[in-house]
C-alpha cells in the first residue's frame, strides 16, 4: 500500500498497473463566466515539502488540466483559461491544499453513482493516505440535495461529512473563489482510482461495518444467484425468467430476481454482498459492486451494439470474476436493425448510434449466458482421488 497513492508537486496519483493521476494547481480561481489558471502561480512550486510525498517515476504522468469545468448540474460550462494575474483584492482565497470537484458527467435530475464516486473515492484516498493533510476539505461545486442516495450513504459510512464543503458558483459580481493550491477531480471515466487490492478492502471494511454486514468471501461452489435488473430507466432485462431458468437449469440453485442501485445506501450495498453469483446489466448502479465478497461470479450485460469496459474501474482490485455478455440484436426495432447493418464498430464511433443503442432493452444472450455458467461450474468441481 505504501507506493500506491502518491502527492507530487504537480499532481495526486493512484498507481495500480497505470498510474492514473489528478493534476494539482497552483492558484486556480472561480469566476461566474471562467475558470483562471493563475501564471503569477509557480506550477512546479513545492509550498511545503514536508506535506509532499514524492511519486518521481510517475512525474509526467499528470492528467491534462481539464480544458473546461461544469457546473449547475452541467447545464453551465466554463472553458479554464491561463490568466495572467490573479492577485488582487476581489477575490476570496482559500489557502493551503485542497481538492476540488466540479460537476462534469453529473448532469441535473440524473445523479450517477459512477461518476459521483470517480470524485469522491479519489479525494477519500488521498486524505486518508496524506496524513499530515488530515485538515485536507473537498471543495465540490454542487448541492448536496443533487446528489444520490448513494453519494449521500457512502460519505456517511465512510466518514466524508466533515471533509466535504459544498459551494456555489460565484454569481455576477461576487468576489471570485480562489484556491491557492488545488488538486482537481474533474477526470474522463475511465479511471482505475482505486489503486490495488489492499486498499479495497480497506474501503469495504470500513462500509461492511457502517452497514453491520459480516465481511465473508463468495461460496465456492456457487450456492446463491441473483438477477439484479435496473428499476425504470433504460437497459432492462426483457427476457429475464428465461435468464432464471437457464441459471437454475445449468447450477442447479434457485434464483432471486431483484433490482439493483435501489433504497438507502446500505440496502443497496447488502444486495450485492448476499449473492455468489449477479447477473447484471450496464449500469451506474453496478458502482456497489466495489463493496462485494470476493470471490463473486459477475456477469455484466449490454445492449446490443453498445460496449464499455467502465466497471472495471471500481472492480478490478475487489478480486471479483467478471464476465461480459454482449446483448442480441431487438426485435421490431427498426433503427437497431438499421444500425445493425453499419456493425458494432461503427455504431460506437458515432455518438448519435451509440446512445440510441446504450438507452435499449437488454436481451441476454442465452447461449453464451450458458457457456459462461458451464464454466464456472466446472471451475470449482473437485477432481477424483487416485486409485493408486
Amino acid at each position: 500500500m505504501r507506493w500506491s497513492l502518491c502527492l507530487h508537486p504537480s499532481h495526486f496519483c493512484s498507481i495500480s498497473c497505470v498510474a492514473t493521476c489528478f493534476p494539482r494547481i497552483r492558484g486556480l480561481c472561480f469566476h461566474p463566466s471562467q475558470v483562471d489558471i493563475c501564471k503569477d502561480f509557480r506550477q512546479d512550486e513545492d509550498f511545503n515539502s514536508s506535506e509532499t510525498k514524492t511519486c518521481s517515476h510517475y512525474k509526467n504522468k499528470s492528467l491534462d488540466v481539464p480544458s473546461l469545468m461544469r457546473f449547475h448540474g452541467e447545464r453551465l460550462t466554463l472553458p479554464v483559461v491561463h490568466s495572467s494575474f490573479c492577485m488582487g483584492n476581489h477575490e476570496q482565497w482559500i489557502t493551503g491544499l485542497a481538492m476540488v470537484a466540479d460537476q462534469r458527467y453529473l448532469p441535473y435530475g440524473k445523479p450517477n453513482p459512477h461518476h459521483e464516486a470517480e470524485k469522491l473515492i479519489p479525494a477519500l484516498l488521498m486524505h486518508q493516505k496524506i496524513k499530515e493533510l488530515a485538515n485536507t476539505t473537498l471543495y465540490w461545486f454542487a448541492s448536496q440535495n443533487e446528489l444520490s442516495k448513494w453519494a449521500v450513504g457512502f460519505m456517511q459510512a465512510v466518514g466524508m461529512e466533515g471533509i466535504v464543503q459544498f459551494l456555489e458558483l460565484p454569481k455576477k459580481d461576487e468576489a471570485a473563489v480562489c484556491f491557492e493550491d488545488a488538486v482537481i477531480f474533474s477526470a474522463p471515466t475511465n479511471l482505475w482510482y482505486i489503486p490495488d487490492k489492499s486498499w479495497n478492502q480497506w474501503l469495504q471494511r470500513k462500509v461492511l461495518h457502517h452497514c453491520s454486514i459480516p465481511s465473508e468471501n463468495a461460496s465456492r461452489p456457487v450456492k446463491t444467484a441473483a438477477i439484479l435488473d435496473r428499476k425504470g430507466g433504460t437497459r432492462h432485462f426483457s427476457n429475464k425468467q428465461q435468464v432464471a431458468e437457464t441459471i437454475h437449469r445449468v447450477l442447479n440453485i434457485s434464483v432471486r430476481q431483484g433490482f439493483g442501485g435501489v433504497g438507502t445506501f446500505c440496502e443497496q450495498v447488502q444486495t450485492v454482498v448476499a449473492e455468489d453469483l449477479l447477473i447484471v446489466p450496464h449500469g451506474s448502479q453496478n458502482t456497489n459492486l466495489v463493496f462485494a465478497r470476493p470471490g463473486t461470479v459477475v456477469i455484466e450485460v449490454f445492449p446490443y451494439l453498445y460496449y464499455t469496459d467502465a466497471l472495471r474501474n471500481v472492480t478490478h482490485a475487489t478480486g471479483l470474476e467478471v464476465y461480459a455478455i454482449l446483448g442480441e440484436k431487438p426485435r421490431r426495432d427498426f433503427l437497431m436493425w438499421l444500425f445493425s447493418l453499419a456493425g458494432w464498430d461503427v455504431c460506437l464511433t458515432f455518438k448519435w448510434c451509440k446512445n440510441y443503442a446504450r438507452r435499449q432493452p437488454i436481451t441476454v444472450d442465452i447461449q453464451e449466458l450458458e457457456k459462461i455458467l458451464f464454466h464456472v461450474s466446472q471451475e470449482y468441481i473437485q477432481p477424483l482421488a487416485s486409485s493408486t
